[in-house]
């Protein structure tokens, strides 16, 4: 057994005036809750930022973070933890609100430190090759299969995009994908259930709804100005209730738009800054927002300590982009090297250039559509070669919507074309973290770092029967070649047993 040392610190009121108090007597009269203690034995680790492997090395994790990564970590030991306990339920003298369940840190009697035993579930990982989780930098998880935004925008779905986003984030998570930045749609509510346990799926940085000009990306109406307007006072209230989109014209809506999504929780922001391939009133060659405009959302979301990405193909997007202070270029696919050459000197990222699989094949497509979406994967190998060339940093993103999540293990494929395998897995592990982190104090994993294999790390590994650092296609096998997936220390396949 793994004996755990308590830490000694009681709390005695979790810093809520509004919270009765409660003694440390009360305290110990809950129940003591030990976070559940994992050790993954006989791994090869690489650790999301190294050139090469940590050989027949151990993973302890306790709780949802990484303990000690190691050789030959012994099955008995002390380890400190937080143990907690969880007293009855409690009022809160606070109107409208209802009791709730709270954890104290304490003592025993004598105050000293207490020693607790706990249960250790030990893995033979059998010399597999364990990584972080993946990171994929451009999701649209609220999206289903046969939904297009027009459907959504009528209001035919309006109550089901969660109900349709849980699957496919298990989806995700059985190709190891544990963390996903969304870009666009209301997932901020699904994050937190996620986090809060009610449902499973990969963690969630949420843009909330993307802020996009009339007639840009994200006007998906017609009948009268403003319709696809998302927040409280707009001509149409029922869009409120789904939240993908925000239509704002001129930087003081630009800005209430930002702060809105905001107020909603969102991480990050997305804006629309030129045309798109999903959408109908806003040619590839058309530019979304002015540069004051885009300034307006960047110093909005800088004053709220986090940054602004943005949709954009072509070159005068980008540059009004790069001017206004824009962090992430989402897409990017129609750039000129002047352009990429532009962006190495700004240190403004490619966050998600990809060629999405299925893209030509999505239901509601119309020929248009079709016809903008082949002029799009048409430019991505010329960009990423320019990228590379020029020293861009790239993250990893697919876009993948629902019925084109193939995208994440074809991605792996296309980028094997131009990266080194240990390159690209970076790009999906720990510079992807890299970029997540610029949400500042809006990031709401920012306790532990991410993507990455260390001590304190979030507990998200994966276990691979054959080395992915030699091979890249590993990845792209998940059925065959992935054997355990942990994310926060939870174990949802293990095919190691």
């Amino acid at each position: 057994m793994i004996k755990l040392k308590k830490l000694t610190t009681i709390t005695a009121a979790l810093g809520c005036a509004a919270l009765a108090p409660v003694s440390a007597q009360d305290a110990e009269k809950g129940k003591l809750e030990i976070p559940p203690v994992m050790l993954i034995q006989n791994v090869h680790v690489w650790d999301g930022t190294s050139d090469t492997l940590k050989k027949d090395t151990d993973v302890l994790i306790v709780g949802d973070k990484i303990k000690k990564v190691a050789k030959d970590i012994p099955t008995q030991g002390t380890v400190e933890v937080d143990a907690v306990r969880k007293t009855a339920k409690r009022v809160i003298d606070a109107p409208g609100l209802e009791a709730g369940t709270y954890g104290f840190k304490v003592k025993n009697d004598k105050g000293e430190v207490e020693k607790v035993e706990a249960k250790i579930t030990v893995i033979d990982g059998k010399g597999g090759y364990l990584i972080p989780g993946i990171i994929d930098s451009h999701q649209h998880v609220m999206l289903s299969k046969n939904t297009g935004p027009l459907d959504i925008m009528n209001n035919q779905l309006v109550y089901t995009p969660a109900y349709n986003a849980i699957p496919q984030g298990m989806t995700m998570l059985m190709m190891g994908v544990t963390t996903i930045r969304d870009t666009g749609g209301p997932s901020i509510e699904l994050g937190q259930a996620i986090d809060a346990g009610y449902v499973d799926g990969p963690r969630i940085y949420s843009s909330g709804a993307a802020v996009s000009c009339t007639s840009g990306h994200g006007d998906f109406g017609g009948k009268a100005p403003g319709q696809g307007q998302m927040y409280p006072g707009s001509s149409a209230q029922w869009s409120s209730t789904v939240g993908f989109m925000t239509l704002a014209d001129g930087s003081p809506e630009v800005r209430k738009a930002t702060r809105w999504a905001i107020a909603q929780g969102a991480s990050q922001i997305k804006i629309m800054a030129g045309g798109g391939v999903a959408s109908l009133k806003d040619p590839l060659e058309s530019v979304g927002y002015s540069e004051s405009e885009m300034r307006a959302a960047v110093e909005a979301a800088s004053d709220y300590d986090t940054y602004v990405c943005a949709h954009a193909y072509n070159d005068e997007s980008v540059k009004r982009c790069i001017k206004a202070g824009v962090k992430d270029i989402v897409h990017g696919h129609l750039l000129s090297e002047e352009v990429v050459k532009m962006m190495a000197e700004n240190d403004v990222w490619l966050g998600s250039l990809s060629s999405p699989y299925g893209l030509m094949e999505v239901p509601w497509f119309t020929d248009e559509n079709r016809r903008k979406g082949k002029e799009v994967l048409d430019g991505y190998e010329n960009v990423m070669k320019l990228a590379k060339k020029h020293g861009v940093k790239m993250g990893f993103g697919t876009d993948a919507a629902a019925g084109m999540v193939d995208t994440i293990l074809y991605e792996f494929e296309n980028r094997a074309k131009f990266f080194t395998p240990i390159e690209v897995l970076k790009q999906a592990t720990s510079t992807n973290a890299e970029l997540l982190r610029f949400s500042n104090s809006r990031d709401p994993y920012r306790a532990a770092p991410l993507g990455v294999i260390e001590e304190g790390a979030w507990g998200d590994v994966l276990i691979y029967d054959a080395n992915p650092l030699e091979d890249l296609m590993v990845v792209t096998k998940p059925a065959e070649h992935l054997k355990l997936i942990v994310k926060g220390g939870k174990v949802y396949k293990n095919e190691l047993k």
